[in-house]
């Protein structure tokens, strides 16, 4: 009795589907390509940039000095003596550990590259999102999808991409401004292999990533967009 009951509650589901389909208004943007043309986050994504170099920069420096007092140890270690040898592998394991802790700091998970970029970009993805909602409403639609932020789309028709004309209307909210130079790229050193290397890469710039700002790219009450009220 019950299978049968379920089976009714799920035919009459399925018939309701195209009615229900027929009454919903979906439109998607490209949050991804929004950002990389607007002017004030190309200028973040710069000050970013210009950030990371110079911690890049100090972590080339640290690096530098371990291997500089690794080849020195490794050409000395045979005429050592034992307390020299432990002294110096000492020297060695501490200077390991600041890099590492350094390179936590700056560039981990929760680290200041984590806050510095939410500082800069999440005020502008705020705005974006708003007036993303703000043209969906006006243009009646019941939900607005962000393609480049893990939604898979098949197929969808071009008049229904509201990208254009939501860079349109954010750029009467952030005025273009001149930009001035790019921060450039610097690529860490590491030690050799089997030789003590004080850890993993890291990048010299950071691309911009409106997805992971630094969490990824949601709106305020997270999850799937919420149906637009008309």
């Amino acid at each position: 009795m019950k299978r049968r009951y379920f089976l009714l509650t799920l035919f009459a589901f399925i018939a309701c589907l195209p009615a229900l389909e027929a009454q919903q208004k979906i439109a998607y943007v490209d949050i991804a390509a929004i950002m990389k043309l607007l002017p004030d986050a190309q200028e973040a994504q710069r000050k970013l940039d210009i950030t990371v170099e110079s911690w890049q920069k100090e972590l080339e420096a640290l690096e530098k000095d371990w291997q500089q007092k690794f080849n020195d140890y490794d050409k000395r270690k045979l005429i050592l003596t034992d307390q020299g040898r432990a002294n110096a592998e000492r020297e060695l394991q501490e200077l390991d550990r600041k890099i590492m802790d350094f390179r936590d700091k700056k560039f981990g998970q929760n680290g200041e590259l984590f806050t510095k970029e939410d500082e800069l970009m999440r005020p502008i993805q705020n705005i974006v999102f708003e007036q993303v909602k703000q043209l969906g409403v006006e243009l009646g639609y019941d939900y607005v999808l962000d393609k480049s932020g893990g939604v898979m789309i098949i197929y969808a028709k071009e008049s229904l991409d509201l990208t254009s004309k939501a860079v349109e209307r954010i750029t009467k909210i952030l005025p273009a401004r001149t930009l001035s130079g790019q921060g450039g790229q610097q690529g860490g050193q590491q030690g050799q292999p089997g030789q003590m290397p004080p850890g993993g890469n890291v990048p010299g710039q950071v691309p911009m990533d409106p997805n992971r700002p630094p969490q990824p790219m949601t709106p305020a009450d997270g999850g799937m967009p919420p149906k637009l009220p008309k």
